[in-house]
């Protein structure tokens, strides 16, 4: 059979069409695809390539929007700190009260725990990694602050004394720490002494009970 015999009858596929992005779309991409393997696999499993072909892009492609690995790291961990400061700003301002503060559990939980931002921080604490973020001191002043002036307005709906302003950022650390630690050793834990995936939410609307207790409490 002829060249052109064989062309006509095996022509060729045409190419993919190529789809066009914008470069704050590429990035979401991105983000939400190593944020996915960081839940699955933790720090380990930020691999450029395979983040590249989790979303059908070359592996150029994430250089070229975070210019390293390291660069992809810090935006995981910026993008994780605005979407927990503005999940509580939002829901603090809104008018809640210390009813809802398992939600507010639950979204630093999230942030924090099961997305694996913070076994993310904590390797890049212990391997030397980690510099000083200015950014994350302020989202967390800004949380204690909203935190503050919504215990005070509680307060005086009560009748009572404002809380301490200490006495709140104890409470924004304590809910922190508990969600590192759920996220390096809780999940173990749970399973030592046999707690499956509904105990581990069990865990989480007491330890919002708690804090809710303390809330009428800690005045």
């Amino acid at each position: 059979m002829s060249t052109v015999a064989k062309t006509a009858a095996n022509p060729a596929k045409p190419a993919g069409k190529r789809i066009r992005r914008t470069a704050e779309e590429a990035r979401r991409l991105i983000l939400d695809a190593a944020e996915k393997r960081l839940a699955q696999q933790g720090p380990e499993g930020l691999r450029l390539q395979d983040i590249a072909r989790d979303i059908g892009i070359s592996h150029p492609a994430i250089l070229h929007h975070f210019e390293s690995r390291e660069g992809l790291v810090r935006a995981l961990i910026a993008r994780a700190n605005t979407q927990l400061r503005d999940t509580m700003l939002t829901a603090l301002a809104g008018g809640h009260t210390k009813a809802d503060a398992s939600d507010h559990i639950g979204h630093v939980f999230e942030a924090l725990s099961d997305r694996g931002t913070a076994r993310l921080l904590s390797w890049l604490l212990l391997t030397g990694r980690a510099t000083e973020n200015s950014s994350a001191h302020n989202i967390m002043g800004e949380i204690v602050e909203a935190l503050q002036a919504r215990r005070t307005e509680y307060a005086a709906e009560k009748a009572r004394p404002a809380p301490d302003e200490e006495d709140t950022l104890f409470m924004a650390m304590l809910t922190a720490n508990a969600a590192f630690g759920e996220a390096i050793v809780g999940r173990q834990l749970a399973e030592a002494v046999g707690l499956d995936a509904d105990g581990i939410k069990r865990f989480r609307n007491w330890f919002a009970k708690l804090l809710n207790e303390h809330w009428d409490g800690g005045n």
